[in-house]
């Protein structure tokens, strides 16, 4: 057993000489609930229902409390809490409290989860999961044609459409969306899109007609 990974050319360094490179975890594998509820009935006297009515009860009291607040410690997994967000002001007093959103849930590792992880193995990944570079052109035209018969994107669409990874995606998408060629219609952060107007087959949007002077002499 090792973890799988794979090296990524770093945000920061994008678009410059100076080339830095990062190890990320690669790992398409998918542990789903069914599978630790079976893995954990065979090595306890637990049915399975039991372990999965146990989760869900979890899951549903991790929310309670976390709506509340608190701060939740889980022994042996870790710690949770939730992160807030709102727009910038320099007065916060007069920032209203319904602009203040939730973001997400923050997890620290306790120490036992991390002592457990210590002596992991790595190795490199025989998958390699870089997208392949696409260039504006090959974009346009992909979008044109999956436009024809889509009414809507989504960030997967688009990393299936282009076989790019998911921040890869997500980069080419925010930029498409700042030129104006694509537009979210949805919330931030489950963004869908639909062409702008003159751009992926959509018709543009009519010329506001000129007034022309009938005044006579």
């Amino acid at each position: 057993m090792a973890v799988k990974f794979e090296f990524y050319e770093s945000p920061n360094t994008m678009g410059t000489r100076k080339k830095r490179y990062h190890a990320r975890v690669v790992n398409r594998e998918r542990i789903s609930t069914d599978h630790l509820a079976q893995e954990i009935h065979h090595s306890s006297s637990l049915t399975v229902a039991d372990i999965k009515a146990t989760i869900i009860a979890l899951s549903e009291k991790l929310a309670y409390h976390l709506k509340d607040g608190a701060r939740v410690h889980i022994e042996g997994i870790g710690y949770f809490h939730i992160s807030l967000t709102c727009p910038e002001t320099p007065t916060p007093h007069s920032t209203r409290a319904n602009n203040v959103k939730f973001k997400s849930v923050t997890f620290r590792a306790d120490k036992y989860l991390k002592k457990q992880l210590a002596d992991v193995k790595t190795e490199r990944s025989k998958y390699k999961p870089h997208s392949i570079p696409v260039t504006n052109e090959e974009i346009d035209k992909g979008l044109t044609e999956y436009f024809l018969t889509h009414s809507v994107l989504t960030r997967r669409d688009f990393e299936q459409l282009f076989t790019l990874t998911r921040a890869t995606a997500g980069r080419y998408i925010t930029r498409l969306a700042k030129e104006k060629k694509l537009c979210n219609i949805s919330i931030p952060h489950n963004p869908i899109y639909e062409p702008m107007p003159g751009f992926y087959g959509k018709e543009k949007l009519p010329e506001p007609e000129q007034e022309t002077d009938t005044a006579t002499e």
